[in-house]
Order: structure tokens, then sequence, then C-alpha cells
């Protein structure tokens, strides 16, 4: 399965594709995911504590939670999800970003 199709299937089926955390590191200043596409693949997404702290400033939301919660904004926008990125990228792929990952805390 392409990236596009598991981009596709999110938007049809109205919700994210199954995305899920499966490996967290701790490195230095933040985390690194490597995270399950839907079965289409992995990634592996860098966090920065910064934009933890921007994006779950209470702390109230697990780390790799915020991580499935980008990889899902970026799916349902259609946005090309890297092999390894850091989450900071959504904010260059999709507009409104930070708004639409908040709201899905």
């Amino acid at each position: 399965m392409l990236w596009s199709e598991v981009a596709w299937y999110a938007r049809a089926m109205g919700r994210s594709a199954d995305i899920s955390a499966i490996e967290e590191v701790s490195i230095p200043r933040g985390w690194m995911f490597r995270c399950d596409l839907a079965g289409a693949g992995e990634s592996e997404v860098r966090l920065d504590w910064a934009d933890y702290g921007h994006w779950c400033p209470g702390g109230g939301t697990t780390p790799s939670r915020v991580v499935e919660i980008v990889l899902q904004v970026m799916f349902e926008y259609g946005a090309t999800v890297p092999t390894s990125f850091d989450a900071a990228r959504v904010r260059h792929v999709v507009p409104e970003a930070d708004k639409l990952i908040t709201s899905l805390m």
C-alpha cells in the first residue's frame, strides 16, 4: 500500500487510519517514535520537547499520542509522510496544523 492510499483511506473513512506508535526511545531534547502506518509501512518521528510543550502545555497527553495525532493530521490532509521526519514538519505541510493538533487532544 502506498502512502497516498493510506491518506485516501483515512479521508474516505472519516477517521484516522490505524496509526500507532510501536516503539519509543528518549533522545536528547525529546523522543523518537517508530510508528506503524496502518500496515502500509513504518515511519520514525522525532518529537522535540518544545513541540510537545506547545501542543500539550499541561502534559495531559502522552508524547506517543501526540505523534499519532500529528500523523493523523498529515494523513487526513493528504500530506506525504516521510520514512523519517521531525514532527514539526506538519506545520510546513498542513495549514493551521497547531490548531488541528490541539483540537484532537
